[in-house]
């Protein structure tokens, strides 16, 4: 009996215009997603290309130079003017070296390799390292260069990250969607889930066959869920395989910093939230999308199920959209304004949308609670969910069936 309610509810959901426009929306989200990282790639070349630097060197010069014969135009010099014009042709001199230096880079590029550059970089780095005996310098030196040397060892130029290949597109608009569009998408999709049904008296029609209330209302939730799961992860994955054809799928392997640790430290008399130096490791990229899949899955999960206990709990569906996007726009201004309340955002769900950050770790320093962690999301999202999945069948097998 179950699976004809699943049937039909899924067909419910795609005989709604709603469905589709929704659909559509997400498409060109994700469509515009990717036109703005190809302006960013585009952006980068240009601005770091031999041409563009030299260009842009050349008019740094002019304008010093014009800079520095308005300053000895003026007749009447003091000491201090005179010193200003020594400073202005100093940098006017490291300026014209600079230019040199590019030129001649740009000649002998087709010689050059960006591995060199890497090995240069941490030879550079190593001997800072050794000159500086600071602790948090050392630490910083260490993690710079076990990063370069992932780069070298991978064979991943280090401006990998800056193209619009495949792998990068997705793990960005899995960040970016979760942490700006996703929770709206899915209050907008299903937030008349059940309480659609109340008014026109399709529910009551549902509740007087001869199947419990628990598998109607089962069958409605499950619907959602993987409606939801469904059109969004399989929109990113087919725009993932789209770009990765035509862009490339880029390098798997790209070291990525996570787990970055903090710890309150009191200083001038404050208790302040500090980085622990050298805190933090490197995962390959790949496994950095995993992580990223999951807590945007975890995400949808909980947000669905909060969505569906609104839906079921109030009759009319304005009042039931309201709800839930006051609740939303409310605890995301109450984040922004209160130092408390973003202490105790780790056992809010509502904030468990950025994605990025959690993974990295820097949500943490954000909300200023050491209790952010992988594990509180984790724990927090499913008890939640379970939480507001068992309110939803309590309330539901209590409701009157005159609806």
């Amino acid at each position: 009996m179950l699976k004809g309610l699943l049937k039909n509810e899924f067909i419910k959901l795609f005989a709604k215009k709603k469905t589709y426009i929704i659909l559509v929306l997400f498409i060109v989200l994700s469509g515009i997603l990717v036109a703005v990282n190809e302006q960013s790639e585009n952006n980068y070349l240009k601005y770091n290309s031999p041409e563009y630097m030299i260009e842009n060197l050349e008019l740094q010069i002019q304008s010093q130079k014009e800079y520095i014969a308005g300053l000895e135009q003026d007749r009447n010099l003091n000491s201090e003017d005179n010193e200003e014009i020594t400073e202005a042709n100093d940098y006017l001199a490291y300026l014209e070296q600079e230019l040199s230096a590019t030129r001649l880079a740009n000649e002998n590029q087709d010689g050059h390799s960006w591995s060199e550059d890497i090995k240069a970089q941490i030879e550079e780095m190593q001997n800072s390292m050794g000159s500086n005996p600071d602790k948090a310098s050392e630490a910083y030196y260490s993690r710079e260069i076990e990063r370069l040397q992932l780069y070298l060892d991978n064979d991943i130029p280090l401006d990998e990250s800056y193209y619009n290949t495949g792998i990068n597109y997705y793990i960005r608009n899995l960040t970016m969607v979760a942490a700006s569009f996703l929770a709206f998408g899915l209050i907008l999709f299903n937030a008349d889930c059940v309480s659609n049904e109340y008014n026109p008296g399709t529910l009551k029609f549902l509740l007087i066959q001869p199947v419990s209330r628990i598998k109607v209302l089962l069958s409605k939730y499950i619907t959602m869920l993987f409606s939801s799961f469904g059109l969004i992860m399989i929109t990113q994955f087919l725009f993932y395989v789209g770009v990765g054809i035509v862009k490339g799928f880029g390098s798997f392997n790209r070291p990525v910093l996570v787990g970055t640790k903090y710890e309150f430290i009191m200083e001038n008399g404050k208790k302040l939230l500090s980085e622990i130096a050298g805190s933090g490791y490197y995962i390959p990229l790949y496994r950095y999308l995993l992580y990223a899949i999951f807590f945007q899955a975890l995400f949808i999960l909980v947000m669905v199920t909060f969505i569906f206990m609104i839906s079921t709990i109030f009759k009319s569906s304005i009042i039931s959209m309201t709800v839930t996007i006051s609740t939303l726009l409310g605890s995301n201004i109450i984040y922004m304004l209160s130092t408390t309340y973003r202490k105790i955002s780790p056992f809010i769900f509502l904030h468990f949308s950025d994605i990025e950050s959690i993974i990295s770790g820097d949500i943490v320093s954000q909300s200023g609670s050491l209790l952010f962690t992988y594990r509180t999301v984790i724990l927090v999202s499913l008890v939640s969910a379970a939480v507001f999945l068992g309110t939803s069948l309590i309330v539901f097998k209590k409701r009157d069936i005159q609806i």
